[in-house]
């Protein structure tokens, strides 16, 4: 379990989600309806990222490696308490 975290300021408005400074050359990232659905499920909770399909599971670790979001592990222990 992965806890997600953004490092960068973001905008969730009519459907999608908006990253400043995470798209090309520093632009500003307007994920599609989906990834922003797949954006507020892995951001809001801990993730088990292995119960995802392996192109969204790239998708969020993608971000990771490019410092848009950073990743904690979660233990089992402060799962069960809702951390």
């Amino acid at each position: 379990m992965l806890r997600l975290t953004p490092e960068l300021p973001y905008l969730d408005q009519a459907g999608h989600v908006y990253v400043p400074l995470a798209g090309p050359d520093r632009s500003c990232l307007k994920l599609n309806r989906h990834a922003s659905h797949l954006w507020r499920t892995a951001v809001g909770s801990p993730l088990d990222l292995d119960t995802l399909g392996e192109r969204d599971r790239d998708f969020l670790l993608g971000l990771a490696r490019r410092g848009v979001l950073r990743t904690t592990p979660v233990t089992a222990t402060a799962t069960a308490e809702g951390a």
